[in-house]
């Protein structure tokens, strides 16, 4: 029996080294750390400890041609899974990935003004119109990226998204996207430009209506572009930009919460920051963010929310202490929302 044994393993090993397609290799990081959050919304104040801890597998091997495939998963503190793709590097010719959690070509221009630590909405408790660039093109998409090319002296390049079916879910092995009874297909589109201390660049999405006469008339789109220049330690941003969901009707009242996915009428933001690394080691930042509800069919009903947000970021090899306070007014588009101000410390360990 053990010879019949050492037989069947010597052959299956034998095999598993001839049915090589290509040299491979898993690798595991992450991260992992505390949190101290603090919430003051009028008078009343909620205070709570929390931890964090990203645990990334990555995966690569290269082909006899000389392309590379990749993949990585990211787990979260809660077990869930954050974000997951395929990859495949062409050489010069590019990158295609299909995957899920990776904002697509949107999530390389949501926000992209500098800051230290956060980007402003992780501090307003609400979903926020530049946090949303191109989330019905996230999920079931297939994303083109270039490679970076010369142009007089710069550099540019460009992202291609396309979906069948508009969504943020993912589509598994063998899987078809989830049909939509709200939208079809949908294309999104990037550039950024990099010249000396300057760099800009656009994004667009538009979404196909697919209800016809329904309720939901219009195709949706989103849009920004932003320009960053930096000279020596110091870094100065602006980004503007809006999206429309398609819904036509009546709009909402300014007395009354925005929920982005379902409210009439459209977004519209404007975005300044500015970072400055004291050393190597500690980096501080300013940032605002403007964001109008536009009602469209009224006037008078506009609404802005606005918020500041002051944060730092200190490293010490593998070890960061950040943090960041954020006030918000008309938190939701809601003009009779009280201010909500947030402040967060966290101590991070890499690994």
């Amino acid at each position: 029996m053990n010879t019949f044994k050492k037989i069947g393993l010597t052959a299956l090993g034998t095999t598993l080294v001839a049915g090589s397609a290509f040299a491979g290799e898993i690798t595991a990081s992450g991260d992992a750390g505390y949190t101290y959050s603090s919430e003051e919304i009028g008078k009343s104040t909620d205070d709570g400890y929390g931890f964090n801890h990203d645990i990334t597998f990555s995966g690569s091997g290269e082909l006899d041609n000389g392309f590379t495939v990749s993949t990585t998963m990211i787990l979260t503190e809660t077990s869930a899974l954050s974000s997951s793709n395929v990859a495949l590097t062409m050489g010069g010719m590019g990158t295609i990935t299909i995957g899920n959690g990776l904002g697509n070509v949107g999530g390389a221009f949501d926000d992209v003004t500098p800051r230290a630590y956060e980007e402003n909405h992780d501090g307003m408790k609400t979903t926020t119109a530049i946090d949303s660039m191109g989330v019905l093109t996230d999920g079931n998409a297939v994303m083109y990226s270039s490679p970076s090319f010369d142009l007089a002296g710069g550099s540019v390049s460009f992202m291609l998204g396309y979906t069948p079916e508009a969504g943020d879910s993912a589509t598994g092995e063998g899987a078809v996207s989830a049909q939509s009874a709200t939208y079809g297909s949908g294309t999104a589109a990037g550039i950024n430009i990099s010249y000396g201390g300057l760099t800009a660049g656009a994004f667009g999405e538009e979404v196909d209506n697919d209800r016809g006469d329904g309720p939901r008339q219009d195709d949706a789109m989103s849009a920004t572009w932003y320009a960053n220049y930096s000279f020596g330690p110091v870094s100065v941003g602006y980004q503007t930009g809006g999206l429309d969901r398609g819904l036509v009707g009546a709009g909402e009242a300014i007395t009354s919460a925005k929920v982005l996915s379902t409210a009439y009428g459209n977004f519209e933001f404007e975005k300044m920051s500015v970072a400055f690394n004291v050393n190597e080691n500690l980096s501080l930042s300013w940032g605002e963010l403007e964001e109008t509800y536009d009602n469209q069919s009224l006037n008078g009903t506009d609404v802005e929310m606005s918020s500041t947000s002051i944060q730092f970021a200190y490293t010490m090899g593998s070890m960061s202490i950040k943090g960041y306070q954020t006030d918000t007014d008309n938190p939701g588009w809601d003009s009779n929302a009280e201010s909500d101000e947030v402040t967060e410390l966290a101590v991070n360990f890499a690994f």
